[in-house]
């Protein structure tokens, strides 16, 4: 049996959000500080959408005050450290974002954020005001993509004054302005789909298990909103990437219109591809008419497959892989005719 891989690339947008600064005059009454996400994606296991959902997890916010005449590009060093990573939950009564300790808008001066996602990140968070640098030291992904972090960072919200959009969830939308939280994924997403090769419908190819290896561990610094990766390396005593497909699972027949996309994605962080390190291994099985063909294991090494030298950050990889059979086919030759040493003599009288 032999098999034959094919790649196609296809990147994630992110969602791009104008802001503006709205500053309210016309009251004295203290203001409270929310925040309305923008883009977002589930912590456990990568999912579409540019909504931050409720059901998503608790973020983590950095915020700094500058007086009047100061402003965070030139000034941040003389920031004052007004939330020190909090986290950030989901108000169902008010249908937006905030702190569990309620927090206001300053009298005068300005107000600079910077936030992250999932608060609980498998890893080391600070921010450094004076560089400018949040850094998410020694993240760490699961082995199985399902527990798996989808990590975020947000585009620095600087020198606001109050409120400034509303937050509108996967339901309805908030009636409360707040802090736009404009996510950025820090991951990369690799995903494997299947489908046989043309001829082979009579035949019942089984997908067994299908596990990758690449580095799980890494250092992501984002300094003035320009994210990179460090010191990838792999988890000591960590185990490869699990696409897990529960032994059960069909190849389509070979007249699909697509290929069948098995288990869920995994969110590796982003690295460059290296020879013998980002294996890739599929075991599955052969069965025709209940009689059982057997199974076979496959590992190729992933940085030979069509020219992808790297996983970015922010976009989704998808190795669609083709599965073929070796036909049978005969190859007729006769064994000539033999004689004995000595002609048989008959004699006839």
């Amino acid at each position: 049996m032999k098999k034959f891989f094919f790649l196609a690339v296809a990147a994630v947008a992110v969602l791009a959000a104008c802001t503006k600064n709205n500053v309210d005059n016309t009251s004295n009454k203290a203001r409270q500080i929310n925040f309305s996400t923008v883009t977002g994606m589930n912590t456990k296991a990568p999912i579409t959408g540019t909504i931050y959902k409720t059901t998503d997890p608790q973020f983590g916010m950095f915020c700094y005050a500058l007086v009047d005449g100061k402003n965070w590009t030139a000034n941040s060093a003389d920031g004052q450290l007004y939330m020190d990573n909090e986290t950030i939950s989901y108000n169902s009564t008010d249908k937006i974002w905030e702190t569990s300790t309620v927090y206001y808008w300053p009298l005068s001066g300005s107000l600079t954020f910077v936030g992250y996602s999932p608060k609980n990140a498998a890893g080391t968070v600070a921010y450094n005001k004076s560089t400018k640098a949040l850094t998410v030291t020694d993240f760490e992904v699961n082995s199985a993509a399902a527990s798996q972090q989808d990590l975020m960072w947000a585009t620095t919200q600087k020198d606001l004054t109050d409120n400034q959009s509303t937050y509108t969830s996967e339901i309805e939308t908030s009636t409360k302005t707040g802090v736009n939280v404009i996510f950025h994924h820090a991951l990369s997403q690799v995903k494997f789909n299947v489908k046989k090769a043309a001829g082979l419908d009579a035949y019942t190819i089984t997908v067994n298990s299908i596990t990758f290896s690449a580095y799980n561990k890494g250092t992501l610094t984002v300094t003035n909103d320009v994210p990179v990766w460090s010191a990838q390396a792999l988890i000591t005593g960590g185990s490869a990437f699990t696409y897990d497909t529960t032994g059960s699972d069909v190849v389509a027949p070979n007249n699909a219109s697509a290929f069948a996309a098995f288990g869920v994605a995994n969110m590796p962080v982003p690295q460059a591809l290296v020879a013998d390190t980002q294996k890739f291994t599929i075991t599955y099985s052969l069965e025709k008419d209940g009689v059982n063909l057997g199974s076979k294991t496959v590992t190729t090494d992933l940085r030979v497959a069509d020219g992808v030298t790297e996983w970015a950050q922010n976009t989704i990889y998808n190795y669609n892989i083709v599965i073929d059979l070796n036909k049978i086919y005969f190859n007729p030759t006769i064994v000539e005719w033999t004689s004995p040493e000595a002609n048989q003599q008959i004699d006839v009288q």
